[in-house]
Parts: C-alpha cells; structure tokens; sequence
C-alpha cells in the first residue's frame, strides 16, 4: 500500500501535545501503540553498529515508516511502502530513503526473500530487525499506517497538490474503482491530467501507480513526493490548526514511540531551520538487477554495496548518484 502519508504522521505527532490540553477543549488523542522488543539483538542492531555509531558526533536518529495493504482489521500484509526516515537532531535536517520493496534480502527464520514481506511474516518487530541486519542500521522505532488509514490522513489535510500526468489517469482511476468496492462508496475519478487537488483516496491511489514510467522505481518518487508537499503542507498550517488535525490524524497512526518521544521527533522537525528533505532511493540502478528465482522476480542487489550507499547518503551526506 502507498501510505504516502507517511512523513505528515511525524509532524502532526507534535499536535499531540496540542490536543491532550483538555482544558481548551479537546479530548486526548494518541495513536495506536505497539510495544517492541527492544533488545539490540531483537531489533537486530548489532556489535559492529553500535561501536561505528560511537565514532561519529551526533548520529542522526532513524525511523522506519511502513505502509501496508491492509485493507482489514487483522489482515496480515506486506509492507509496500518502506522508508527510512532520518533526522539530524541539532540541525533538523531531514532525509527520506526509499527501500524497494523487491529487494531480494534475508529475513531471519524465513531464508531469503522479499524485503517486504518480513512485515507480514513478523510484523513490525520483524521488518525492522530485517532492515538493522542487512544495512547495518540502529532503527529503533517506527511508524505505520495501513490503506484506509492513509486516506483520512491525507483528508485531514484537506487533501495534497499532485501533478497527475495524462499516462497515469487511467491506472490511478482503477485502483479507486478497486477502492470502491472496499469502501462501498462511489469512485470519484480525477478527470483531467495536470497539476490539482486530490482527496485522500485519490493521492493513496496515485502512489500505487506502477504501470506506468519507471516501474516500481518511479513509484517510489510519488510516495516521496506526496510525502513531501504534505510535510509542506502542515507547515504552513499554522498552530491554530494543530489540535484540529491531531484529532483526526494521529488515531490513523501506529507506532512503537513513546508520546514524549514521538513529540520530540516531530517538534525538531517542525522547527527545522532548513525546511529541505533530502531523498533517496535504494539500491541504486547500477547496484541493483531484476532476477528470476523460483519463477518469482526479485530486485537482486550486493548488499554490503547497497548498504555503503546508504550510509554514505545518512551518515557522510554523500548523495547517490546511479550508474
């Protein structure tokens, strides 16, 4: 599922605090908490990254952002949208890496697979523990939100600008009949192409797209993009706005961060001087191949080159530059 919405969770964390002042009004709201294991070696944070951490000032602080197809309270899903979301403390800056949810990697107990099914076979424990191991991360929490979830989100928001090409209304159209059928509601099909508001439900059927453009690669790039003109977005809605919104955003989300924690994260954000977002994807083109195993394709990659991209791009501020 494209949770697109994905970064506008953490800011709008920082309305928590707006809306647990009951003396104006507003009742408590908090988002679904999920306990972790949070043991180095269950979130699969090993030795050898908690001592290079210790070399380097000020180690940014990393969140995994999930979304996924559920379309039910109890479904078991993959994750198809996975982000590593890392945030530097003192300067705010922040930056979005986009993991492809092909990308052939081992998931513990289970062999070798799609990087997005450890959500699924293990839920959040499992998928984080899956990252920290094959990139040599210290992720610790995370946030998620599933199909419908997205949606109301993006609603609260008063819905986000997306420049829909010609090419994509045709798919972004079908995946809301799709929707439809879910939701027991008539689609409400976008019409033209170019640059326009979409409601909830569209922008979540517009990052699905896949069949158009680069595949699976551009598909990434609408999630990010989504997610970044709704961080926008609520940057400029003023504080007046935020307990308004906390109301109707943060029970869409879950996460394992405590209510302190989560406000923190999302007050250094919406704080940040430096109001750019750097973004990534990985592996990268010329690190990764499409492969056949089992008749099933895979997103084939060298990991520990994958993950030197990675750390490059988070740690030395070295932005990719595909082959």
């Amino acid at each position: 599922m494209k949770k697109l919405t994905v970064f506008i969770f953490l800011m709008v964390a920082a309305f928590n605090g707006f809306a647990q002042e009951t003396s104006n009004g507003y009742a408590e709201t908090k988002p679904v908490a999920v306990q972790l294991n949070r043991t180095p070696a269950a979130l699969g944070i090993s030795q050898k990254t908690m001592d290079r951490l210790k070399t380097i000032t000020n180690p940014p602080t990393n969140l995994a952002l999930f979304a996924v197809d559920r379309r039910q309270d109890g479904d078991k899903a993959n994750s198809d949208v996975i982000m590593i979301i890392s945030l530097d403390q003192q300067s705010g800056k922040i930056k979005m890496s986009s993991i492809m949810r092909d990308t052939y990697v081992d998931i513990e107990g289970h062999g070798k697979d799609k990087i997005n099914a450890a959500y699924s076979l293990g839920g959040p424990q499992l998928a984080i523990k899956t990252i920290n191991q094959n990139f040599d991360m210290d992720i610790k929490d995370y946030v998620n939100v599933d199909f419908y979830s997205a949606a109301k989100i993006v609603d609260a928001l008063g819905g986000v600008e997306v420049n829909v090409k010609q090419a994509e209304l045709e798919f972004l159209n079908n995946y809301l009949n799709e929707l439809a059928i879910y939701d027991k509601i008539p689609a409400i099909h976008v019409k033209n192409a170019g640059l326009q508001n979409l409601s909830g439900r569209q922008t979540v059927a517009y990052t699905r797209i896949r069949a158009v453009g680069n595949g699976d690669w551009e598909r990434t790039e609408r999630q990010r993009s989504v997610l970044v003109a709704l961080f926008n977005k609520m940057k400029n809605a003023g504080p007046e706005k935020f307990p308004v919104l906390a109301s109707q955003v943060l029970p869409n989300l879950e996460t394992s961060m405590a209510s302190f924690t989560l406000m923190s994260f999302a007050g250094a954000i919406l704080n940040a001087k430096n109001k750019e977002i750097d973004q990534a994807r990985f592996p990268l083109d010329g690190q990764s191949a499409g492969k056949k195993i089992n008749n099933i394709w895979y997103l084939t990659t060298d990991v520990k080159v994958t993950t030197n991209s990675i750390h490059n791009f988070i740690y030395k501020n070295i932005k990719p530059v595909s082959k």
